[in-house]
């Protein structure tokens, strides 16, 4: 009996065959990138909850004052500061320049010289597209400790300084220092304390510049010198804006602990006023006691 060859298939057949399979793919690839997106948002969700875990137990620990600026999120100094009435300040003796503070209330062991935040074995979003620099100083091109990843602006998020508290990064005069502590603001589910953060306006001396700082105003004190808000809705001016590398949006984590999610436009609106501050909350100028 005579049996026929296998017959292979066909050019056309084989067109077709990849034809079907390239539209499949093509249908399937923003899924699997919407997918991967949103693991990201959530990493980087959890990283902002870890950082709202540790800033509770910093004011747990320290009678309910918030840590300013300066001491959580940036470095610090062992030495005492001396401040004189008409606010100028300089550092003691012999001091000795530390990580920000907040690694130790991330590190699991407590030590305060650990470098956790922003640096490769640490807290830092999965989305965060990086910048360059066109600085070069040795040793800090690429920060291997936290208050080097801050101060040179590589940080993947920021703090809320402008309500929580600062020295002297944003104001050379100590008795425009402030501090607040928690019990002072009714609503600390609507505060900010911590947010990806975006490329900030205007740039300095860097190519693409991500502060650790997120605010919704740029700074300006009317004749009391007092804070004014001088962007009743969102400007891409902001000189440290929330980040959009999300899906579109932002997370951030508020004063409470939890953690949200919300386009950039929605955390900057005017409506969003009161994620960011809070009138009549009491503050206290320079050192809490």
């Amino acid at each position: 009996m005579y049996r026929s060859a296998p017959r292979g298939f066909t050019l056309i057949e084989l067109l077709v065959v990849i034809s079907i399979i390239s539209l499949l793919i093509a249908m399937l690839l923003p899924s699997v990138e919407k997918a991967r997106a949103s693991g990201e948002q959530i990493a980087c969700a959890t990283n902002l909850r870890s950082m709202g875990v540790a800033m509770e137990a910093y004011i747990n620990e320290w009678d309910d004052w918030m840590p300013f600026y300066e001491y959580w999120f940036q470095h610090h100094r062992r030495s005492k500061l001396k401040v004189d009435p008409g606010g100028g300040w300089f550092w003691g003796k012999g001091y000795q320049r530390l990580g920000a503070v907040i690694n130790g209330y991330l590190s699991s062991s407590g030590d305060e010289y650990n470098h956790v935040l922003n640096t490769e074995q640490g807290l830092w979003c999965p989305s965060h597209p990086g910048q360059m620099n066109n600085r070069y100083v040795p040793g800090y091109l690429y920060p291997r400790v936290t208050w080097r990843a801050t101060q040179w602006h590589w940080a993947s998020y920021g703090y809320n300084y402008n309500f929580l508290g600062s020295q002297w990064v944003h104001n050379a005069n100590a008795t425009k220092w402030f501090y607040r502590k928690k019990s002072w603001v009714k609503f600390p589910s609507n505060i900010i304390t911590h947010a990806d953060n975006a490329y900030s306006f205007p740039v300095t001396n860097t190519n693409y510049q991500y502060n650790a700082e997120v605010n919704r105003t740029s700074p300006m004190n009317d004749e009391n010198s007092h804070d004014v808000d001088m962007v009743p809705d969102f400007r891409e001016e902001l000189s440290a804006p929330i980040g959009e590398r999300h899906l579109k949006g932002a997370n951030a984590v508020c004063l409470d602990g939890h953690t949200e999610f919300q386009s950039q436009i929605k955390w900057h609106s005017g409506e969003a006023e009161h994620r960011w501050h809070e009138y009549g909350a009491k503050r206290r100028l320079r050192f809490p006691e």
